[in-house]
């Protein structure tokens, strides 16, 4: 593995075409670029091994899903609302309806390759982890992409969903990034016949329809929905009917009933469970609640539902007050809160790097990476394409 730069006579151009071609509308955050010329390179041994772990933790993660489906109780030590709980343990999910996919956080450190979590809701990265490594391979000879996310998606809601429908993307309209991620989706699924939507959920209505005498709940001329809002938001979100979108039937991606594996305190279940995850077991660091520990030397803590980074406190990456607000606030609310032991980070060319992994129905998608100067990983780490030696 190894990092290495665009060629800066080149760098212009591929700038441009990242920009254009790879939905990065955004070219600046605050005095930094989001376009990197930075590039991951890896063996084909490495890149299989990830692979092949992604799809063994994702296994492994839909058997934790259906599982705490049917036990609210032992759902409700996730850090989710109660209401919340009661409606995705109450509603009838059938994966064949739906698309699944999810996001691993692969990083390497001084013991090998550890993961951090699991993105189990609306990982971030998808036009990264399609059309980046294409961008990239002309100035890499003998390397290539390993996977694609956006065809493997497209192929998979095409299935589910009758061309000629209507998909609705939603997102938070008010950001630029997100909308762009949807509309990349939203391009594909348009070159195979399908119609976009570009909404915030509050603009989803559902309807109940009888079918062979049983009543659905269904989305308003939606055929398909592809969600890039939380589903803890949903519920907070003023004018939206999230009991709606649990209880449809209107084929989704991701369905709502993937927060039941997306907090951060799912490794805390474990026990209660009844299954074996022997590979989540091997690659995440020690966990649990920041109420057990007396001391938190040698640990990080993490919000349950927290995202790119936000709310962690790994040392030397803030100031002791942040710290110490983190400290506070795991401390009055620990059920939504988990503390992770710390891993040493193994920096390459200097670079911390995350290596995301996604897997969309059991299926290896595609991978992208996020390096960093600090091994803390947020949204001041720049988004950068892997290639495989082919």
């Amino acid at each position: 593995m190894q990092i290495n730069s665009i060629p800066p006579s080149n760098y212009p151009t591929y700038r441009l075409n990242v920009m254009f071609d790879a939905y990065k509308w955004d070219l600046q955050a605050s005095e930094q670029s989001t376009i990197s010329d930075k590039v991951l390179l890896l063996e084909q041994s490495e890149a299989a091994y990830l692979a092949d772990c992604a799809v063994k933790l994702y296994c492994e993660t839909i058997a934790m899903e259906r599982v705490l489906h049917k036990n609210p109780d032992v759902a409700l030590r996730l850090g989710i609302s109660v209401q919340m709980v009661e409606a995705l343990c109450s509603c009838e999910y059938h994966p064949s309806r739906h698309v699944r996919f999810m996001r691993f956080d692969f990083h390497p450190t001084t013991s090998g390759w550890q993961i951090s979590e699991v993105n189990s809701d609306v990982p971030a990265g998808y036009p990264e982890a399609s059309v980046l490594p294409v961008l990239a391979q002309e100035y890499f000879p003998g390397y290539c992409p390993y996977g694609c996310f956006g065809t493997v998606l497209k192929e998979r809601l095409s299935a589910i969903v009758p061309v000629g429908s209507t998909i609705a993307y939603l997102h938070d309209t008010h950001t630029v990034e997100d909308y762009q991620i949807m509309h990349y989706i939203g391009d594909l699924m348009e070159a195979s016949g399908y119609k976009s939507m570009y909404a915030s959920p509050e603009h989803i209505g559902f309807d109940d329809v009888v079918q062979t005498g049983k009543v659905t709940r269904k989305a308003k001329q939606i055929g398909g929905i592809m969600r890039y809002f939380p589903v803890e938001w949903l519920e907070f979100t003023p004018g939206v009917d999230w009991r709606g979108f649990i209880h449809s039937q209107t084929p989704s991606c991701n369905h709502p009933i993937a927060l039941l594996t997306q907090s951060k305190r799912l490794p805390l279940v474990w026990g209660k469970l009844g299954i074996e995850i022997p590979t989540w077991k091997e690659l995440l660091p020690e966990t649990t609640c920041p109420s057990k520990l007396a001391d938190y030397t040698g640990w990080i803590l993490k919000p349950a539902f927290g995202r790119v980074g936000e709310g962690i406190n790994i040392p030397g990456t803030m100031s002791a007050e942040e710290e110490r607000a983190i400290h506070i606030a795991a401390e009055s609310e620990p059920i939504q809160w988990v503390a992770q032991r710390m891993f040493e980070s193994m920096p390459i060319e200097g670079l911390h790097v995350n290596i995301g992994v996604f897997v969309v129905d059991g299926r290896f998608a595609g991978f992208y990476a996020r390096v960093g100067d600090s091994p803390k990983i947020d949204e001041n780490a720049s988004e950068i394409p892997i290639l495989v030696r082919g």
